[in-house]
């Protein structure tokens, strides 16, 4: 057995009497593909969620299909962890007001307006399929501005709700016309906060803190009363669009009430042990369900890069089934880069490379994106496939060797004759069609799954006896493993 000094050198299950998979495997990183009923979930995301809940892992558990909240409450029975469960999803008595919980986090970065925006951003962008026009960063660059200036406003009159984001930007002038019509005045929320901002202010005494509120307020004004004016309709109209496409479904029910109430479940509670699910699955909920967990995963992220981290530290873990549905690209990538430093155990499901490219940007940019991320998930699962470029990419990176091959030749003529050889060809040592032959579970396979592993960094050992007696160890990359599916 492995000498366990470390939190990171625990076993949580092995592939052999001299292979294990580690605490340290798991923080590199889980990727897992395979076509529709190749045991994905049944095999290998029975497999994995098992042992981790087993070793009182934290998980939160993103959901695409109706069936997995029910799933995952089976998994809890099963492994004793049914007290450790949270369903966030309506009518749970769940709530997290996500806006308030950034301007009580407990570093540096609390109350910051920029961070607590870059946290709207990332949702917008996350589901906006890449622009080629080359107006695309200055919308972007407008729209982060926007953000950040209603979010400071709302910072300076203790407004601490996402409502209230969405009511000064709903609010905000359009021209000087407005701004000059004392109706207008009256009913604008980003007009009134100003305006009421600035009257406290200006009988306050110049103490440093209230020269600082003076500049914030200043730096808003300068922006709602002049800069955001005098954009072009069309611009202007862009951003808003931008900005409501996504907010308007934080104003609605169910959301609005998940993310408004009083605050009963945290990304850090998964430090605790505690298994989230969020149960607003992207096949019944749509974009709403979409946009809600991409919210909770990316708070999540930030949440563990706070973390300080002991020898002893829980192992958590972000589940991503239908990984393809809650693609941040960019930010995925960057964090998936420093997970293991903070135990993140992340394991990201999907069925194909083409399904992960569409909607990571498409093209080039999405298959860039995917060779970003995947070179930093440690451990990969291929099942049985159909899907061409993800068998390419699997036989690829399990990589090639040298085989001889018997070479015969025959010459006909007045004399015939006949020529033997070998020679050395570099071949694939697992062929793309080879994916294709993979069993898939049920009762015709004995309920047997199979599966290609391949470990970055580590291998696995094989033995070759010789008819003298001599003994070769040899060492992969990858493995041809069997599991047995589990019919819950």
């Amino acid at each position: 057995m492995v000498e366990q000094n470390d939190h990171l050198d625990r076993v949580l299950w092995s592939w052999t009497n001299e292979d294990f998979f580690q605490v340290r495997d798991a923080s590199n990183g889980i990727f897992v593909s395979g076509g529709l009923g190749s045991g994905k979930t049944s095999a290998v995301g029975n497999l994995i969620a098992g042992h981790y809940m087993l070793n009182g892992f934290g998980f939160l558990v993103l959901t695409a299909k109706e069936n997995e909240k029910d799933l995952w409450i089976k998994y809890c029975r099963q492994y004793g962890r049914e007290k450790d469960l949270i369903v966030f999803s309506p009518n749970s008595g769940h709530y997290f007001n996500f806006f308030e919980e950034e301007l009580l986090r407990n570093d540096k970065g609390k109350a910051i307006a920029h961070n607590i925006a870059d946290v709207l951003m990332n949702v917008i962008k996350s589901g906006a399929r890449d622009s080629q026009e080359s107006d695309k960063a200055f919308w972007d660059s407008t729209l982060q501005q926007l953000i950040v200036n209603a979010v400071d406003l709302c910072l300076l009159t203790q407004n601490r709700k996402f409502e209230h984001v969405y009511k000064i930007i709903q609010s905000a002038p359009r021209n000087n016309q407005e701004i000059h019509n004392e109706k207008w005045r009256v009913s604008s929320k980003c007009f009134r906060l100003i305006e009421h901002t600035a009257f406290h202010l200006d009988k306050a005494d110049d103490t440093p803190e209230n020269i600082k509120l003076k500049r914030r307020l200043q730096n808003i004004e300068d922006f709602f009363l002049e800069s955001w004016i005098n954009l072009s309709e069309k611009t202007r109209s862009i951003v808003e669009q931008m900005f409501f496409g996504f907010g308007d479904r934080f104003m609605r029910e169910p959301l609005r009430e998940l993310f408004s109430g009083e605050t009963t479940v945290r990304p850090d509670d998964t430090f605790k042990g505690k298994i989230i699910i969020i149960d607003l699955p992207v096949l019944v909920y749509d974009k709403t369900g979409r946009d809600a967990q991409v919210l909770w995963k990316y708070l999540w992220q930030r949440t563990i890069q706070r973390r300080k981290i002991s020898n002893n530290s829980r192992p958590v873990c972000l589940w991503v089934d239908e990984f393809q549905n809650f693609i941040n690209p960019d930010y995925d990538i960057q964090f998936q880069s420093i997970a293991r430093e903070y135990r993140a155990c992340t394991v990201y499901i999907t069925q194909n490379l083409p399904n992960f490219y569409l909607n990571a940007g498409g093209g080039e940019i999405g298959k860039t994106r995917f060779k970003a991320l995947a070179g930093n998930l440690g451990t990969k699962f291929f099942l049985a496939n159909s899907d061409p470029e993800t068998n390419e990419y699997a036989s690829e990176l399990i990589g090639k060797n040298w085989q001889w091959t018997n070479n015969e030749g025959q010459t006909f003529g007045e004399k015939n004759s006949s020529s033997q050889g070998k020679s050395e060809i570099l071949t694939n040592i697992v062929e793309p069609s080879d994916f294709t032959r993979l069993k898939t579970g049920g009762s015709e396979n004995d309920f047997m799954v199979q599966a290609y592993v391949h470990r970055q960094g580590k291998t696995f050992k094989y033995y070759r006896q010789y008819q003298n007696g001599e003994l070769e160890v040899i060492e992969e990359s990858h493995k041809l493993t069997h599991l047995k599916q589990n019919v819950l």
